[in-house]
């Protein structure tokens, strides 16, 4: 069965003195050249070179202009990227099931797009014997604040064994008292695309989110700073 996320935004209903009005809070999509996609926030640009042709462009940013909930999608509409926005195809890729946009607060100036059918990319699916170099940044959570540290060789193998070692604790509630700390870390094998994931640190504990909230050894600190 399709997604049908582009067709049901997500509705949040606010009441105060004034009448009742809705506030569209729309997934952060993109319609273009026929294909329905959706903003990636796991997958990275493995480098500039890669982003090829321009194949379309945003016609119409919905998240400005449209207060109707039944808004029906057309083609050319972005949720929140700008008129005249151009959308670019990415070598590897001749389907077009993920293009790039540039967006200065990404890895490498490119934010990606994927299309619902597209094959799942991430951290967790991908072949972890194929990694080649682990970029670690901090982040505000975001965006990348500067990269701290770039692991190769075993250095990465040992990164890898620790978060797959990690204890799945979905009891555990983190110190929300304040922010914790971020660390995405990227993760590159010879294909155009990498895969971006967060390491968190609420002051007592390392953790990321895997299937769930996972407890991370403290040895990860050495290829965090």
């Amino acid at each position: 069965m399709k997604k049908l996320l582009f067709i049901i935004p997500f509705l949040v209903l606010l009441t105060a003195c004034s009448p009742s009005h809705v506030v569209i809070d729309w997934v952060d999509f993109l319609q273009i050249n026929g294909k329905h996609y959706t903003g990636s926030q796991q997958l990275v640009i493995s480098k500039q070179t890669l982003v090829k042709d321009k194949i379309g462009e945003v016609r119409f940013e919905v998240n400005e202009h449209v207060k109707n909930p039944k808004y029906k999608i057309n083609e050319g509409d972005a949720a929140y990227l700008s008129k005249g926005t151009d959308v670019y195809s990415i070598e590897g890729y001749p389907d077009h099931s993920i293009v790039a946009v540039e967006d200065k607060t990404k890895i490498h100036g490119y934010k990606l797009y994927s299309t619902d059918n597209a094959e799942t990319l991430d951290v967790k699916s991908m072949d972890k014997d194929k990694v080649q170099r682990i970029e670690v940044y901090m982040s505000d959570g975001i965006k990348p604040i500067k990269q701290i540290k770039s692991l190769t060789g075993e250095e990465v193998k040992e990164f890898i064994e620790i978060l797959e070692a990690g204890t799945v604790n979905s009891a555990y509630l983190p110190d929300t008292s304040k922010d914790p700390q971020m660390f995405d870390f990227v993760c590159y094998t010879a294909a155009p695309i990498a895969y971006r994931d967060t390491v968190f640190f609420d002051g007592k504990v390392y953790y990321w989110y895997s299937s769930e909230l996972t407890i991370i050894d403290d040895g990860i600190v050495n290829y965090l700073k």
